[in-house]
C-alpha cells in the first residue's frame, strides 16, 4: 500500500506544503472539467479564468518557509518553519552541554546539537559511519537532564537489541520492547521498533504525555511500500509536544521530509546535511568463470577499462558450454573467492545472499576452512553456552541450536529470518567481537546494524521480491557495513 504522504520522501510534494493550489484544484476538478469541455465553446476562457483564481489564492494562502542557516562548508544547514510562525535564530544554552564527547563534533554534528539545545527537530543525513549517532545520544541526555522519557525506534529487532546493548553502557535507565523480548518497560530510555510505538500510540499509553523526544533511526524505511504506512501512521499520532531526530544515511529530498513535519506538528524542523564520506569504497567485480577480480569503482572513480574487462569475461563470445560449467561450478566459486580473501587477510567478510538455503549451503562449504584461534575458540564456547543457558532441554536438543556451534567455532556464522531470535543475536554479538571471521546472511543482517566489515562480497546484485527480480538497493545492504574500516565490496556475479 503507498499511502498519501509516501510522495513526500519519494520526490513529491507532501499534501499542504507548497504544493500548488492549481494542481491540487485541478486534481480534484479533472473528470468534471473533462466533461465540460466537450459541451462548453467557451470552456479555454473559463478555464484561462479559474487559473487566474486559483494562483490568486495560493498567492494569499500560508506557506511554509524555508531558511539557510549559515553552516561551515563541510554541512548544509536548512529549516522549515510553518506558517505564522517567525523563525528565531538559534542560541546558545547557556546552561552546561547535556552530554561531552572525547572527541571533537564535526561540523553537522555542531549544527544539530545546537537545534536540539534549542529544543528544535532535527533531520541529519549523513553517510554511515559519519556520526550520527552521537547526535541522538545528545537528544537522549537532553531529555533525562530535562527529567523527560525518551524513545528510540529502529525498523528491526535485530537493531534494537544492538542499541540496547549500546546504550546499556552509556545511560541509567535503559528499556527494550521488541516483539521478542520486553526489558524495563517503565525505563526513562525506551528503544523499540517503530511497530511498538504504533501500537502504543493506537492504545493511548499514558507515558507518551512524558515523552520528549523521540529518534527515528533509519527513517528512510518511510520510503518502503509496505511497511512505510507503519512511520507515517506514528509520526501522525505522535503529539506536537514531542520534539524529533531522524537518521539517514539515504532519505532523497530531506527538505520535503522537514516541510511536511513542520507542517503535521506546528513547529520547525532543521535539516543538517553532510557529504562526507568518512570511509573509502573500492568496488570489485567477480564474474562467474572468470580468473579473478577486477576493481570499477576506487573511491568514487569509475574504471572504464576493468569494467569493459570483467563483462568481456562472460559477454556472448563465450561458448555456451563455459556457461554451464560457469553455472553448475557456481557454488565452488564462493569457496574459491572466500579462499582469496582469506589469503588476503580481507576478514571479516559478510557474504549476502538472498535465500535463506543458500546462506546454510555456503556456510557448509566455507566450514572446511578454519578462522579463529584457539583462544578465539574458547570465547565463542562460552558465549554460545551461555546464550542457551535459558533454553529448555528440548530446545537445545533442536537441530539448528546442535548444528550452529562447530560453525561459529570455525569463525563461520549464519544469519537470515529462520534462525531462533536468540541464536540470531549471538551471531551479532559475535560478529560484533570479531569471532566470526565470515558470515552468510540475507538483507536482515544489514538493515542498519553496526557491524564493521572488511569486505562484502554480493552472490547475486538481484533479488526476488514476491514478485518479480529487483536490483539490490544501496540502503538495503551496504548500510551496515561502511564502518570503522576500509571497505572493499565484491559483487559476485552468476550468469543465467
Amino acid at each position: 500500500m503507498v499511502n498519501q504522504w509516501y510522495d513526500a520522501v519519494m520526490g513529491g510534494r507532501p499534501p499542504g506544503v507548497q504544493s500548488s493550489g492549481q494542481e491540487r484544484a485541478e486534481a480534484s476538478l479533472k473528470p468534471l472539467l473533462n466533461v465540460v469541455e466537450e459541451h462548453d465553446p467557451d470552456y479555454p476562457q473559463k478555464r484561462s479564468k479559474l487559473t487566474e483564481d486559483l494562483d490568486a489564492l495560493e498567492f494569499k494562502s500560508p506557506r511554509i518557509k524555508i531558511y539557510k542557516i549559515a553552516a561551515p562548508e563541510s554541512c548544509t544547514h536548512e529549516v522549515a518553519v510553518p506558517p505564522n510562525m517567525e523563525f528565531q535564530p538559534l542560541t546558545k544554552d547557556s546552561r552546561p552541554p547535556a552530554k561531552t564527547y572525547p572527541f571533537t563534533l564535526d561540523a553537522f554534528q555542531q549544527q544539530a546539537v545546537t537545534c536540539i539545545d534549542n529544543n528544535q527537530s532535527v533531520m541529519i543525513s549523513a553517510h554511515t559511519s559519519a556520526g550520527k549517532t552521537a547526535v541522538a545520544e545528545y537528544a537522549i541526555a537532553t531529555a533525562l537532564r530535562d527529567k523527560q522519557r525518551v524513545i528510540y525506534t529502529t525498523p528491526i529487532k535485530a537493531l534494537s537489541n544492538q542499541k540496547y546493548r549500546e546504550f546499556y553502557e552509556a545511560f541509567p535507565e535503559v528499556g527494550l520492547m521488541t516483539g521478542d523480548a520486553t526489558i524495563n518497560p517503565n525505563a526513562s530510555l525506551l528503544i523499540m521498533t517503530t511497530e511498538i510505538l504504533q501500537s502504543m500510540l493506537y492504545r493511548g499509553a499514558s507515558m507518551m504525555r512524558e515523552v520528549g523526544w523521540v529518534v527515528f533511526d533509519e527513517i528512510h524505511y518511510m520510503r518502503d511500500p509496505e511497511r512505510g504506512v507503519v512511520w507515517e501512521e506514528t509520526l501522525v499520532l505522535l503529539p506536537d509536544s514531542v520534539r524529533y531526530v531522524f537518521l539517514s544515511a539515504t532519505i532523497p529530498n530531506a527538505r520535503q521530509f522537514a516541510e511536511w513535519i513542520a507542517h503535521l506538528h506546528h513547529q520547525p524542523c532543521h535539516v543538517v546535511t553532510s557529504e562526507h564520506r568518512p570511509v573509502p569504497l573500492r568496488h570489485y567485480l567477480y564474474p562467474v568463470g572468470s580468473e579473478g577480480l577486477f576493481l570499477v569503482l576506487d573511491e568514487g572513480k569509475y574504471l572504464e577499462d576493468n569494467f569493459i574487462r570483467a563483462m568481456r569475461s562472460y559477454t556472448p563470445d563465450e561458448t555456451e558450454k563455459k556457461r554451464t560449467l560457469a553455472n553448475k561450478r557456481s557454488e565452488n566459486n564462493v569457496v574459491q573467492i572466500v579462499r582469496l580473501l582469506k589469503h588476503r587477510s580481507l576478514e571479516p567478510i559478510i557474504v549476502f545472499s538472498f535465500s535463506k538455503k543458500e546462506c546454510e549451503i555456503y556456510a557448509l562449504q566455507i566450514a572446511k576452512f578454519d578462522f579463529t584461534t584457539e583462544a578465539e575458540k574458547k570465547i565463542v564456547d562460552e558465549v554460545f553456552r551461555n546464550a542457551i543457558d535459558g533454553l529448555s532441554a528440548e530446545d537445545r536438543a533442536l537441530p539448528q541450536v546442535e548444528s550452529v556451534l562447530p560453525l561459529l567455532r570455525r569463525g563461520v556464522g549464519i544469519h537470515h529470518g529462520g534462525l531462533l531470535p536468540l541464536l540470531k543475536e549471538t551471531v551479532e554479538i559475535l560478529f560484533g567481537e570479531n569471532l566470526i571471521k565470515c558470515l552468510f546472511a540475507t538483507e536482515t543482517f544489514a538493515m542498519g546494524l553496526n557491524m564493521p566489515a572488511r569486505t562484502v562480497l554480493f552472490t547475486s546484485a538481484r533479488k526476488y521480491d514476491g514478485q518479480s527480480y529487483r536490483w539490490v538497493s544501496v540502503q538495503c545492504c551496504f548500510s551496515s557495513i561502511w564502518r570503522d574500516y576500509v571497505i572493499y565490496i565484491h559483487i559476485y556475479i552468476y550468469i543465467h
